[in-house]
C-alpha cells in the first residue's frame, strides 16, 4: 500500500469538514491525557481513529505514531528543562525498542496480508486478522491499564524516597548504576524491556509510556515524575523509526497527523493546567473511566462484526 492508496482507504466522511473538526478534538483529548499524566496517549488514540474514525487499522497505528512525534519532542524539551529523568536508562533503552518497532511493523504487515480469519466458535463470521488481533490487543491492554490504575488508587502515598523494587535484584550481568537514583540494573534486562515495548509500539501503535512509567515506578523504585520522563527518549526513537517503517508501507497519513497534533498541542497545555487546578484523585478517576470505556467500545466493536456483521 502506498501513500495514496492511505488515503483512498479513508471513509467516504473524510470529505466532511466536521470529521476533520472531530479529528482534531480527538487530537485534543489526547493531548489532555499526555500532559496531565506523562504518557503519549496512543493507547486511546489508535483504537478510537478505527472505532469511531472507521480508520483501516494499519493506518491508524503508523498515523498515531507520526502523531507521537510531536508529543515526544515536547515532552522532551520540558523535561530537559527541568533536568527530570535518568537519561542513561532511557538511552540503554532505545536500542532493543528501534528492534522491537521494527519487528512489530513487520509483524503488522503480514497481519494486514493475511487476510479474513474464522474462529470457529458460536458461527463467528469472518473478519480480517489484522482487526481481530488488534482489538484483542486493544482490550487486554486497555484492561490491564484500568485495572492497574484503578489498585494504584487504593495505595496510600509513598513517604520519602520509593523502596527499591524487584527489577533492581535482577543479577544478569553487565550492571550499571543510574546516576540520579543509585539503583542498579541489569543492562541486558534494560535491553529486553525496550525491546518489548518497542513490539508493542509496531504492532499497536502504542508508544509504551502507559506501561513503562508504572513498570520503572513499581519495578525499579522511581519516583513518578523522574519515571514519566525517562521514557521520553524511547518515546521519541520508536515514534520515529516506527513511522519510518510504516510509511514505506503506506500506511501514514500526514493530513490526519497533522490534525491530531494541532489539537493535542492546545490539549497538553490544558491538561498541565488540570494539573494545578484539579484534585488528582478525581482526574484519575476520570481516566480510568475513559480507559475503560474505551477498552469496551472496542470488545463491542469487535463482538459486533464477529457475529452481527459490521
Amino acid at each position: 500500500m502506498d501513500a495514496a492508496s492511505a488515503a483512498a482507504a479513508l471513509p467516504a466522511a473524510a470529505s466532511e469538514p466536521l470529521w476533520w473538526l472531530l479529528l482534531a478534538a480527538l487530537g485534543l483529548v489526547v493531548g489532555v491525557i499526555a500532559g496531565r499524566f506523562g504518557v503519549g496517549g496512543g493507547f486511546i488514540l489508535t483504537p478510537l481513529l478505527v472505532l469511531l474514525f472507521k480508520i483501516p487499522p494499519g493506518i491508524a497505528v503508523g498515523t498515531g505514531l507520526c502523531q507521537m512525534i510531536g508529543v515526544s519532542v515536547a515532552a522532551q524539551i520540558r523535561y530537559t528543562r527541568l533536568r527530570e529523568g535518568e537519561a542513561k536508562l532511557g538511552w540503554m533503552m532505545v536500542a532493543g525498542g528501534v528492534l522491537g518497532v521494527t519487528a512489530g511493523t513487520r509483524v503488522l504487515s503480514q497481519l494486514s496480508r493475511t487476510g479474513e480469519v474464522t474462529l470457529g466458535v458460536l458461527n463467528a463470521r469472518p473478519i480480517p486478522a489484522d482487526e481481530l488481533y488488534l482489538s484483542l490487543g486493544y482490550v487486554l491492554l486497555l484492561s490491564g491499564i484500568a485495572a492497574w490504575m484503578s489498585r494504584d488508587l487504593r495505595r496510600p502515598a509513598p513517604i520519602g524516597a520509593p523502596p527499591a523494587g524487584p527489577l533492581t535484584r535482577v543479577e544478569l550481568p553487565p550492571m550499571t548504576v543510574m546516576p540520579r537514583t543509585g539503583r542498579r540494573l541489569s543492562a541486558p534486562l534494560v535491553g529486553l524491556i525496550g525491546l518489548a515495548l518497542g513490539g508493542l509500539a509496531g504492532v499497536l501503535g502504542v508508544a509504551g509510556g502507559v506501561i513503562l512509567t508504572p513498570l520503572l515506578v513499581y519495578g525499579v523504585g522511581m519516583r513518578l515524575r523522574t519515571a514519566a520522563a525517562t521514557g521520553v527518549v524511547l518515546l521519541l526513537a520508536t515514534s520515529v523509526v516506527g513511522t519510518i517503517s510504516h510509511a514505506l508501507e503506506g500506511r501514514v497519513h500526514l493530513g490526519i497527523a497533522i490534525t491530531l497534533l494541532i489539537g493535542s498541542t492546545f490539549g497538553a497545555q490544558v491538561g498541565a493546567l488540570l494539573t494545578t487546578r484539579l484534585e488528582p484523585k478525581r482526574l484519575s478517576f476520570l481516566f480510568i473511566g475513559l480507559v475503560a470505556m474505551t477498552g469496551l467500545a472496542v470488545a463491542w466493536n469487535l463482538a459486533r462484526d464477529l457475529f452481527f456483521g459490521p
